[in-house]
């Protein structure tokens, strides 16, 4: 019996349980499906880039697991026979995870065992793939291999007990066509996509010196002997910019539906038997893991109108919802357009500056490079988002949107703006396994675009949606975009960003430590997850159109709901100069965060509002753990640079220590927010172990 003919069996066959919807798994399990990857917003709270001999030994026992697992199946695809090893193999793996977690949890923040069954699937799989697709005798190889590749994805979704049918499904349909073609035209092997997947955990054993380039970078500025410590000026004609970040608005949000699913993404559906109860979606929005509902973004943006008069608004990407198996161009195009004619009504005279977010393309996460077929490529979005951002951009922005969705305009003189498409950076996007080196260009760009600025006297903001330091952002373009930062840090005045639903704020250092550029995040007017929906407004220096100050506005979403019939109460949740420092500048930024490293108190007061105040998170506290956590968060940007964390850390530890009493919020509750995947210390490896010899002895 063939491969083909034991998977069309009863396993194949067998009625499915409760379709239910749920968002996409992180990392290489959604290249089993031949998936997308769900975009959750968290980030890399401090997981050690060396290697440890513990992290060496378990990379091994990794790899020992992956090549049985891989040769089991490729056994099982030639003979169609399931020897008792893999049954069993399967069976333990597919126990071996916490299925929730894998799906929204960013890869580096995922618990030991989940890390170590994505590290053994992606390895596996990868393995599989190359060998049956490359290979001329291989099963996968043929031109007819669609049908057949399907059949195994489906196979593994099964056996490793990913998710429904349904979802299994609609990855594997949408995602199909670019992963075979990346496959089929990419000479990476298993270790090192596998590697730059999980580039911040264990799993990470890859050298591939064709992922290690380096952009040429103008040599004639100044030597940098200091932090950048000039503050931003106020004058009698400073601007105000709105800055509206990750809508994620859900066109199939049901208040009364049910919002405590097993799915990833909740709020859409069984309202008949969950509604009147704890249960049951707000209808202003839910703190668990939905998206916003249309009336709740109409709300934000007239109450931004009514507030505050803005310059400028800028948006910093991902409008389309986390319901990534069920994408499509028409759905997406349909909710960008929506949210960018409300955008423009509400903003009838103002200009808005978007960038694009990785919840933009169908399939989710996938930005393609030039020069690749129709049917796999991106430019359907960036002609669309073309033709939305043109009632907004000037025509000379054409060219590099349909390009790669990255843009520069000057909205006055001696101001520029630059948008970049910083999925260029994202580990989740599969189009950076087909060649590392594709993603040049923009950063080329950039570089370039910077020094013209430079040359013509003007002054810079960056519009960006994934921050350089996400647990997602590959090492090698962070580090060659910081390069850039450092070079033209004095003609850069700001840089906002979006993607991690935190209100927070990021430093860039030079090499030799010094403080070089501020990113200032907008939060998200989405609730997912645990947060108020909130927006910024900025006060900008009409001189060196530097941030002198910012304000955010939320509303308390468990109040709200309290009273469907009504407006939400929204208020200004803090005004940054006011209760932290009104030294804005990078010098200045750079001595708050050790303000926050020697004073808990403060750094608590700065973790409350970078989670929106949200009842959810309040609730839980912050240990010191998610203290640190949050610290190293706003001091890196470069992931395997570390050492200004490493001493605020230190530092942070030290002074808790030395507090009388237990602060508020210092609790027990093991809530590490997005720096839960910290160090694999001694307990974690242990339970680590624990479960990869689980999986390891039985065969």
């Amino acid at each position: 019996m063939s491969f083909g003919e034991a998977i069309s069996g009863p396993t194949a066959g067998a009625t499915p349980s409760v379709v239910q919807e749920a968002t996409a798994m992180k990392g290489i399990v959604l290249m089993l499906l031949c998936g997308a990857l769900v975009a959750s917003a968290v980030n890399l709270p401090g997981v050690p880039v060396d290697f440890e001999v513990d992290d060496k030994v378990l990379s091994a026992i990794a790899d020992d697991v992956a090549d049985r697992l891989a040769k089991e199946y490729l056994t099982y695809m030639k003979t169609g026979v399931e020897t008792s090893a893999f049954k069993t193999l399967t069976s333990q793996l597919a126990k071996s995870h916490s299925q929730k977690d894998i799906f929204t949890r960013n890869l580096p923040e995922l618990e030991p065992r989940d890390s170590f069954f994505v590290c053994v699937a992606c390895r596996s799989v990868m393995r599989v793939f190359a060998k049956t697709i490359r290979e001329e005798d291989g099963e996968l190889h043929g031109e007819d291999s669609a049908v057949f590749m399907k059949k195994f994805a489906m196979d593994v979704c099964r056996r490793l007990n990913l998710q429904t049918e349904e979802v299994c499904e609609g990855l594997i349909d949408s995602n199909m066509p670019s992963v075979e073609y990346i496959m089929r035209n990419s000479e990476i092997d298993s270790q090192s996509f596998c590697s730059l997947f999980m580039e911040f955990s264990f799993c990470n054993t890859g050298s591939n010196q064709d992922y290690n380039w380096t952009l040429t970078v103008d040599s004639t500025g100044e030597a940098i002997t200091g932090p950048k410590a000039d503050t931003p000026q106020a004058t009698g004609s400073d601007l105000k910019i709105c800055h509206f970040s990750d809508i994620h608005h859900d066109p199939l949000y049901e208040p009364g539906s049910l919002a405590s699913c097993a799915e990833p993404m909740c709020c859409q559906r069984n309202k008949d038997t969950v509604q009147g109860t704890s249960e049951a979606a707000g209808y202003w929005g839910d703190y668990r893991d939905c998206d916003l509902p249309w009336h709740s973004l109409e709300s934000a943006l007239d109450h931004a109108v009514a507030t505050e008069k803005c310059d400028y608004v800028y948006q910093t990407g991902d409008i389309v919802d986390h319901m990534v198996w069920a994408t499509s161009v028409e759905k997406n195009t349909g909710v960008l357009t929506k949210v960018s004619s409300r955008l423009n009504e509400a903003y009838p005279d103002v200009p808005i500056y978007p960038c694009i977010g990785n919840h933009e393309p169908h399939p989710l996460n996938l930005f393609s490079p030039e020069g690749v077929p129709d049917d796999v490529s991106t430019k359907w979005l960036y002609e669309h988002l073309y033709n939305d951002w043109s009632k907004w951009l000037p025509v000379e922005t054409k060219e590099t949107i349909l390009k790669g969705g990255y843009y520069t305009v000057s909205p006055r003189q001696g101001f520029r703006i630059i948008a970049l498409n910083s999925n260029d950076c994202y580990t989740d996007n599969f189009w950076l396994y087909h060649s590392g080196t594709d993603k040049i260009p923009q950063l080329q760009w950039f570089h370039d675009t910077l020094l013209a600025a430079e040359k013509a006297g003007e002054y810079v903001h960056i519009l960006t949606h994934i921050p350089s330091g996400d647990g997602t952002c590959w090492s090698v373009w962070a580090r060659e975009f910081n390069k850039c930062i450092t070079r033209f840090r004095g003609t850069i005045s700001g840089i906002f960003t979006g993607h991690s639903h935190k209100d927070e704020l990021f430093v860039y250092y030079s090499d030799e430590g010094h403080a070089t550029a501020v990113a200032w995040n907008g939060g998200a007017v989405t609730t997912y997850s645990d947060k108020n929906p909130d927006y910024r407004v900025y006060d900008i220096s009409s001189k060196d159109f530097g941030v002198l100050d910012h304000r955010t506005y939320i509303f308390n979403l468990t109040e709200a709901n309290l009273t469907p019939d009504k407006q939400p109460e929204w208020f200004l949740e803090y005004e940054f100069a006011k209760e932290f420092t009104g030294d804005t500048s990078p010098a200045g930024i750079d001595k708050l965060l050790d303000e926050f490293a020697d004073n808990p108190q403060l750094m608590r007061k700065y973790w409350r509002f970078r989670v929106t105040s949200a009842d959810p998170q309040i609730n839980r506290g912050c240990d010191r753990n998610c203290l640190a956590g949050s610290l190293c968060r706003a001091s890196v940007t470069i992931n395997n640079q570390r050492e200004r964390c490493e001493e605020l850390r230190e530092r942070l530890f030290l002074a808790l220590d030395n507090e009388e009493t237990t602060g508020p919020g210092d609790d027990d509750d093991d809530d590490d927010d997005d720096g839960g995947a910290s160090a694999l210390g001694l307990l974690s490896l242990s339970s680590l172990l624990a479960v990869a010899l689980s999986v390891r002895l039985t065969f």
